[in-house]
């Protein structure tokens, strides 16, 4: 994957002109996403998405998978771990899908 150079089909992982960092996905020509953070936060979505993507190869069941992301995670960033957690927690919120939360890794804090 070409870093800092944008497509309008992909992602792209660049530097913006005011210095951000940007993860960003293109699909068809249209914006997916467009996430502007900190050095971290780029490799923790860089890094996430990898990992997540493996998550989905490697490990049949739900709960294994999130299991999965978290002890990589762990091992890469402990921080980006529990970050991985409280997204998805999050996440399932969102979409009302509460009862999810129950899948994922204890990180000894409440979600």
């Amino acid at each position: 994957m070409p870093v800092g150079k944008r497509t309008n089909d992909g992602l792209n992982v660049y530097v913006g002109e005011d210095d951000s960092y940007h993860f960003t996905f293109y699909e068809r020509g249209r914006l997916g996403f467009d996430r502007i953070g900190s050095l971290d936060d780029l490799l923790y979505w860089y890094c996430q998405d990898i990992v997540s993507n493996q998550a989905s190869r490697a490990v049949g069941d739900r709960r294994g998978r999130f299991r999965y992301e978290y002890d990589v995670l762990t091992r890469l960033n402990p921080q980006w771990a529990r970050r991985n957690v409280r997204e998805t927690a999050n996440m399932f919120r969102k979409y009302q899908q509460s009862e999810d939360i129950s899948l994922l890794p204890d990180i000894g804090e409440s979600l």
